[in-house]
């Protein structure tokens, strides 16, 4: 049997016909990606099928006797449909759809022709954020959207406070994201300690978002915690300028411009926003002004380069968190020391990156090759009641991956490559007197310089059924501290890690047409940072060790009910060695150490429910839970035995439900409900946050005028019913100078925005 059977993500199957020949393909734009649920659909009939992941097809055609030509329409919203005929010695099909006016959709009953939210084929935990559910909030933070992915969630102290955590990975870092790797494209977001920042990225610069849960993505350095994907604007095909204004509650103000200059073989994006907002609490000021830039040429047959810059420059106060009195009392207050001095971080930041795409296409395969350079900085000064904070950051690195790919539906691939990344980063710490710079206290280098080699095989079928998809990924991390501060002593020196090899194993079974199951194992580890490697007299810490762990699940996808119903479950099981604990020994010193063995299990579940035209209404119903059993299994710290409580920082339940909804042609809007469980703060479980219920509602109207101006005016409220909650907490908070820990960042009440 051949190969290409394997891979059916759709089958149509027809009765009382004498003969029937099969016809593959694949559908993409003229970038040459793959668009995902495009409809193909027997003219004059309602038989048809849908694209997969990959953009990729098969289906049944009648053979006629007639001197009829065989017909088949592909359509896909947003794109001008066309309309081909087949035979049955018919090539495998390549389909380029260009971009145009709304069109009348061609539709298969219950199958939502925009998007396909669940991929049958993958072999991994795999969220999915789409463009337009990036648009069902304000557009002002990244924040409500990741939070309705499943076993993530990512605390919100301010615009310029945040904190993402992936089933428990990571929640033990007090102001930052680590163990989580991010991309823009192929570039990384993450610097070369593992800190990532994403919320200062406008969401007007992203097409979608991918988030890889666990160490699945062998291929982007199997981070414990995973790796979050953002991809760039896709260029459309066409020339227009945009922009759009939100105004809303405490001085919330968003402005975006944007020109797009799309042609066949050059294309330009360029986009400018501002986001200003007062802030609900004392001190959280914040002024953001970005600037991005993306370009690409085609030459050759099947050749592209792409350029991408994008600068930010941010200013933002800092309110810090608050103790228990002042949380229930005076939300509103910044804490005490922070509001003394006014404190303030102000950065500037670039982003550069350069990339070439070059594939051969011979006889039975296709071989292709992304290389891709980047760099960028990092300046910034922060002003803190303790002392005064600057940075000067510089990096460069380069991937570059090969794959090759059967061309025959995709019958299996093979993906290789290498990453490097070389970043340094110089810091001095100032006395402040009053908010005022004072004398010098510390002044370091750090060189940080890591390298992953990574080899991917996708998607081989080992039967008719069953797909098979393996890689491993080699890192190693090296740092160097030059100690530039003449006191009379030197704290330079080196601190490699050994090299760590990351194997990953996954397996696919399909059953009859939509519904699928796949089971994954895969390592993963996380270096800690170089000031983690430290004591804190600013020595070397020779016994830190990085945290690795293995993660073990199964899962099940699958649409239903007439494609109405999409459908994804999965049970993880997930052991993590070396867990790094932070302790904070004074207000601006912390000791870490590794101490012990964490165990991550749990149940995420998917759902998304759709109705399609009726009487004018359709809307698109989903419901996704989180279940969170995260506990340490060996632990002590300070001779106190942790081991068997819940691990900190982690609500175990976690419910997001919600409908968007379209009706009378021009209106649209949603309406979403978050509950985040009570989790506990710190590790003896002595304290626990309160669980809280957050809802939000937004309306809209839209339409084309004059055929070529596309005008929205849209409108919502937040916490719609004005509950009381934390957006974010801190773990293990200290208390210092007899005054109360510190543990609450309060979320806003309800509030209105508009544009």
């Amino acid at each position: 049997m051949q190969p290409q059977t394997f891979l059916l993500f759709f089958l149509f199957f027809t009765t009382n016909l004498s003969a029937q020949f099969t016809i593959k393909g694949i559908v993409t734009d003229k970038e040459k990606e793959p668009l995902i649920g495009a409809t193909i659909l027997i003219k004059g009939t309602n038989d048809g099928t849908v694209t997969d992941y990959d953009g990729k097809f098969v289906l049944k055609i009648p053979e006629t006797d007639s001197a009829a030509k065989n017909e088949i329409i592909i359509s896909y919203l947003g794109y001008i449909s066309k309309e081909i005929t087949v035979h049955s010695e018919s090539d495998f099909l390549k389909i380029v759809l260009s971009e145009g006016r709304p069109i009348p959709e061609v539709i298969l009953p219950g199958v939502r022709v925009e998007d396909i939210p669940i991929r049958l084929f993958e072999v991994a935990p795999v969220g999915r954020i789409l463009n337009k559910d990036l648009k069902r909030d304000h557009t002002v933070i990244i924040e409500p959207a990741l939070n309705r992915i499943t076993g993530l969630h990512m605390h919100s102290g301010a615009l310029n406070t945040n904190r993402i955590t992936i089933r428990g990975i990571g929640n033990r870092s007090p102001f930052a994201t680590t163990k989580i790797k991010a991309y823009l494209d192929d570039i990384p977001l993450s610097s070369g300690i593992g800190e990532t920042t994403i919320e200062d990225l406008d969401l007007s610069m992203i097409e979608n978002v991918t988030v890889w849960k666990g160490p699945t993505a062998s291929n982007y350095g199997a981070a414990l915690g995973g790796m979050i994907h953002l991809k760039s604007k896709k260029i459309k095909e066409e020339k227009s300028i945009g922009h759009s204004t939100t105004l809303g509650s405490y001085g919330l103000q968003r402005y975006n411009n944007f020109v797009n200059l799309g042609s066949n073989n050059a294309s330009l994006f360029l986009d400018y926003n501002k986001l200003k907002s007062d802030g609900y609490r004392e001190n959280n000021n914040y002024n953001r002004d970005n600037i991005f830039a993306l370009a690409k040429m085609k030459y050759g047959q099947n050749n592209t380069i792409s350029i991408l810059a994008n600068y930010t420059k941010l200013k933002a106060f800092i309110p810090s968190s608050l103790n228990r009195n002042d949380y229930e009392d005076e939300p509103q207050k910044a804490a005490f020391t922070w509001a003394s001095v006014k404190g303030y971080e102000d950065y500037d930041k670039l982003l550069l990156g350069i990339s070439n795409d070059f594939s051969k296409r011979f006889s039975k395969f296709t071989l292709r090759n992304k290389t891709s350079l980047f760099g960028g900085y990092r300046n910034s000064y922060e002003s803190r009641p303790f002392n005064i904070l600057q940075e000067g950051s510089n990096y460069v690195g380069t991937r570059s991956t090969f794959s090759f790919d059967s061309r025959s539906h995709r019958d299996y691939g093979i993906e290789a490559g290498i990453e490097f990344f070389h970043e340094k980063y110089d810091w001095q710490i100032f006395e402040t007197n009053e908010g005022v710079q004072g004398n010098l206290l510390n002044d370091n280098l750090e060189k940080r310089i890591y390298y992953n080699i990574f080899l991917q095989a996708n998607k081989i079928a080992l039967t008719k059924k069953l797909l098979f998809t393996t890689g491993i990924n080699f890192n190693q991390t090296h740092y160097n501290l030059k100690d530039n501060f003449e006191d009379g002593t030197d704290n330079s020196d080196d601190y490699s890690f050994g090299a760590v090899l990351s194997p990953r194993l996954g397996l696919n079974y399909t059953f009859k047409y939509k519904v699928a199951i796949y089971g994954n194992v895969a390592h993963g580890f996380s270096p800690p940072t170089l000031e983690e490697t430290l004591l804190p007299d600013g020595t070397k810490n020779p016994d830190i060790q990085m945290e690795k762990g293995w993660n073990f699940e199964i899962g099940s996808r699958g649409r239903i009910w007439a494609d109405r119903l999409s459908y994804e479950v999965s049970l993880f099981r997930m052991h993590i060695k070396d867990l790094l604990v932070v302790d904070r020994i004074s207000e601006d010193q912390f000791l870490s150490k590794n101490a012990g063995k964490t165990l991550h299990q749990g149940i995420e579940l998917n759902t998304i429910y759709s109705l399609k035209n009726y009487k004018n209404f359709s809307t698109d119903i989903y419901f996704n839970y989180t279940f969170s059993d995260f506990s340490f299994r060996e632990f002590e710290d300070d001779g106190v035995d942790y081991a068997g409580n819940d691990l900190t920082g982690t609500p175990p339940h976690k419910i997001n439900f919600g409908f968007d909804f379209n009706f009378l042609k021009n209106y649209f809007g949603n309406f979403n409900f978050q509950y985040v469980d009570q989790m506990p703060m710190r590790d003896d479980n002595s304290i626990y946050s309160e669980a809280y219920s957050v809802s939000n509602v937004k309306i809209g109207y839209k339409r084309t005028l004059f055929r070529q101006l596309d005008f929205e005016i849209s409108g919502g409220i937040r916490n719609v019913f004005n509950q009381k909650y934390a957006s974010m907490i801190l773990i293990n908070a200290g208390s210092f100078g007899g005054n109360a820990p510190r543990y609450y960042y309060p979320g806003l009440p309800r509030n209105y925005y508009g544009g």
